[in-house]
């Protein structure tokens, strides 16, 4: 792993001339009198998407880049070593079960805020990584302001949430309005599996990188099947495509 790069920022929860240094617990000073930095380590699917973040963060004085990685083992080595305020990850890495690691992260590092950036739909992801544990979902395909206003928003301790997703909880909570055709009835890990047949991965594969038997995967496609109507396999695989192809369908390499 290359040498982690360094800033010498502070955090706060409002811009502008009247903005207030905040530490992560609230108090605007640290114990030597100086503006406290909100450390911050960025996890991409690639080493451009890793440095890409991580110069959009370091350019922003409060904060404090303690290291990047763009690898699962990597990025687990790093986030134990750091234990950062704020964790800016891409949890879909390697065609893993990012929702189970989101929940797995929260449960092991309560005290860092995850931010989720990914490029997978919002609509049907969003609302699953904040259950487990996420304190925010950025879209990859939004403005490198917007990003540093999530950061700045889960660093104070808040939820950050796109407009989408407020508009879709408000929707929900009025229930006028659920995910496509029935995907919110799939569990994490049916939505795991249906994601991955969204990008034509075959059932072998799919078993091998998530870590459960072949006859388990078989036993999830036919419970995804009867869920959302599909009669057969070939229904199956153009459903995920149609559905999650236009970000999961992005095949990744094994």
């Amino acid at each position: 792993m290359r040498p982690n790069t360094e800033f010498s920022v502070f955090t706060s929860t409002t811009s502008g001339p009247d903005a207030v240094p905040m530490t992560r617990a609230g108090s605007s000073r640290g114990g030597s009198g100086l503006p406290k930095q909100a450390r911050v380590v960025v996890v991409g699917d690639t080493c451009v998407s890793e440095e890409g973040m991580a110069a959009i963060v370091g350019r922003d004085k409060r904060y404090h880049v303690c290291g990047g990685a763009h690898g699962f083992y990597d990025a687990g080595e790093l986030i134990r070593k750091h234990q950062p305020d704020v964790l800016l990850i891409e949890p879909f890495l390697e065609d893993r079960d990012g929702i189970l690691w989101i929940k797995e992260l929260a449960m092991e590092f309560p005290n860092t805020r995850i931010l989720i950036v990914s490029r997978q739909l919002e609509r049907v992801y969003a609302e699953r990584a904040l259950h487990v544990g996420a304190a925010g979902y950025w879209m990859k395909n939004g403005s490198r302001e917007e990003l540093m206003r999530a950061i700045e928003t889960v660093a104070a301790g808040e939820i950050y949430a796109s407009p989408a997703i407020t508009a879709l909880a408000m929707q929900r909570f009025a229930r006028r309005e659920h995910l496509p055709q029935g995907v919110d009835a799939l569990s994490n890990r049916e939505l795991a599996v249906f994601s991955l047949i969204a990008a034509e991965h075959r059932p072998g594969h799919i078993a091998k990188q998530l870590g459960i038997s072949r006859k388990t995967i078989e036993t999830h496609c036919e419970h995804i099947k009867q869920k959302l109507g599909y009669a057969n396999a070939e229904e199956l695989k153009r459903g995920a495509r149609e559905l999650l192809g236009v970000a999961a369908g992005q095949r990744q390499n094994p």
